[in-house]
């Protein structure tokens, strides 16, 4: 057990660990049901409840005791929360599949990216919490793609230019439209991360099927492995600073690094995180997933000294403390002036952290992403 965590949290990341990774076999955790609730509850603050429930489901879990203790009502509410997740999974694959298919029929370029993209990834794909699409579409194609989105589902896209998105609500789902898909606080590093991702799609783009529920079969477009991951780890670490991130989006990070350990071109991942700026938080967040999840399929070309150690130790108890967004750790869980300055003053807090992971970016990024919280909130 790790002293910097508590006996649940321990237990929580073991099952996660096993999970992701792949290391069930057949050793078996046997839990209480008391031990259980305690793991589920942590798990629901950090919206990684489908893990575990799969992971008892699949009897990789050993529930002990009996009527007495409450063990039928665990297993009923694990098999219903299984099945919540998989009818989830169901409704975000109908909707991306349909919405993918008006893109290709009207010739929009486009990349998904977190979400579905990343939940193909995971040994069974609707144990990943879904939130909303995201979806960048370059600015040459942006304008005409909201026309297109709006006739051809009949919504009506929400322009407020909060953080570089417009968003819609279909089929029960919230898509977000990126015509930027990360912000950095320094100009260069933002032109630089806005020419990588237009580069690569201009240079190809990835892409997964989907089977929608009448058998449909689509393509959905995503980005290339190199610059996939390093969209998804900026988005990991953007969060934390700002608001806090919690094992879900640390999941996605951990799942996407595991399946493309022999996809990345090292030397083109290397090149941009230096070009924008981010080469130490990342070495951090290698160690931190080397040291907790068991993760070390980089370790062939990173070599981790006492910083990036200390840095990871850091990072995973800011991970712990927060929850998913953060809101673990609100005291103030309303919206309101109350909530907005907690928010700008954690943001304050864990850019001053971590400021030496990313320092020419975060000195330009604290006054910018305290200004865009405070214009969400207020």
């Amino acid at each position: 057990m790790d002293s910097r965590i508590d006996k649940v949290e321990n237990a929580l990341l073991k099952i996660l660990k096993r999970d992701i990774m792949g290391l069930n076999g057949t050793e078996k955790m046997e839990l209480s049901v008391a031990g259980l609730n305690a793991i589920m509850r942590l798990a629901g603050e950090h919206a990684v409840t489908g893990l575990v429930a799969n992971a008892a489901m699949r009897n990789r879990i050993v529930i002990a005791g009996g009527a007495a203790e409450g063990r039928g009502e665990v297993v009923m509410r694990l098999m219903q929360q299984t099945m919540a997740h998989r009818q989830n999974q169901r409704r975000f694959e109908d909707a991306v599949g349909r919405f993918a298919r008006l893109m290709k029929e009207n010739g929009i370029a486009y990349v998904v990216f977190k979400g579905l993209a990343v939940a193909r990834h995971y040994p069974e794909p609707f144990v990943r919490t879904m939130g909303d699409v995201d979806f960048y579409v370059p600015q040459r194609d942006f304008l005409r793609a909201v026309e297109v989105i709006e006739q051809g589902l009949h919504v009506k896209m929400d322009k407020e230019d909060v953080d570089k998105h417009y968003s819609f609500d279909w089929q029960g789902i919230r898509f977000e439209m990126h015509y930027q898909i990360e912000t950095f606080g320094n100009r260069r590093h933002q032109h630089r991360f806005n020419r990588m991702i237009d580069g690569a799609m201009a240079e190809h783009t990835d892409s997964f099927t989907l089977c929608d529920s009448d058998g449909n079969k689509t393509e959905v477009c995503v980005l290339p492995p190199t610059e996939d991951l390093i969209v998804v780890f900026k988005h990991w670490f953007n969060h934390l600073l700002v608001e806090g991130v919690g094992l879900r989006q640390t999941l996605d990070l951990a799942v996407l690094l595991n399946a493309y350990r022999d996809k990345i071109n090292v030397g083109r991942l290397m090149t941009a995180l230096d070009g924008i700026g981010y080469m130490k938080a990342f070495r951090a967040m290698l160690a931190m997933m080397r040291r907790y999840l068991g993760l070390d399929c980089f370790d062939n070309f990173f070599v981790y000294n006492r910083c990036d150690e200390w840095y990871a130790n850091k990072l995973m108890a800011a991970v712990m403390e927060s929850g998913n967004f953060g809101r673990k750790a609100y005291r103030n869980h309303t919206t309101g002036k109350k909530k907005s300055m907690e928010t700008a003053t954690r943001a304050l807090r864990h850019c001053v952290k971590f400021f030496w992971l990313a320092p020419k970016d975060i000195i330009c990024l604290i006054p910018r992403r305290i200004g865009i919280t405070l214009k969400q909130k207020f």
